[in-house]
């Protein structure tokens, strides 16, 4: 199979297992039948779904969502694409990184009020550690209203709710 799909790229903070589970009842939410990791979830599981234990400093995971089995036997022969029905799998690639990550002059900030992003454009950035993530979806989500779905539901498992993904 070739690699497709469109990957949206996020550097989280430590709260990304508890979100994690939030995007998994999301995605319960979107579809009953919800597939993780290519088996059936069974109804009220996304309660208590949660992330594999971290076991070493530099752990690397990926959880896979799709429909049920039709579209996973999908996902197998087309890759991340859109079905007939204008949905298509989506997965989460993650990566812990166990040491600080710094940076300067933070811009492009959204935030809940303008007086917060106003407070935090321009600032610096300090983490002790950090999640890598790209979510990866069938389109690319500034112009696929699934895909743009798909990494709102994402974005809002943190809380950041209010601002759209999908700008069509």
């Amino acid at each position: 199979m070739d690699i497709t799909g469109h990957s949206t790229d996020f550097i989280a903070d430590a709260s990304f297992p508890e979100a994690m589970h939030h995007f998994v009842r999301r995605g319960q939410q979107r579809w009953p039948g919800l597939f993780v990791y290519g088996e059936p979830l069974s109804p009220g599981a996304a309660a208590h779904w949660r992330l594999p234990e971290v076991e070493d400093d530099d752990f690397s995971g990926i959880v896979t969502f799709s429909s049920g089995q039709e579209m996973e036997d999908f996902w197998e022969d087309n890759g991340y694409a859109l079905d007939d029905s204008g949905q298509g799998p989506y997965s989460v690639f993650y990566r812990l990184h166990a040491h600080p990550l710094r940076g300067t002059n933070v811009s492009g900030v959204q935030a809940e009020t303008p007086e917060a992003e106003e407070a935090v454009e321009g600032t610096a950035l300090l983490l002790s550690e950090y999640y890598a993530v790209s979510v990866v979806t069938p389109e690319d989500p500034a112009i696929d209203p699934f895909s743009g779905g798909v990494v709102n539901d994402f974005m809002e498992s943190f809380g950041a709710a209010g601002r759209s993904w999908n700008r069509t």
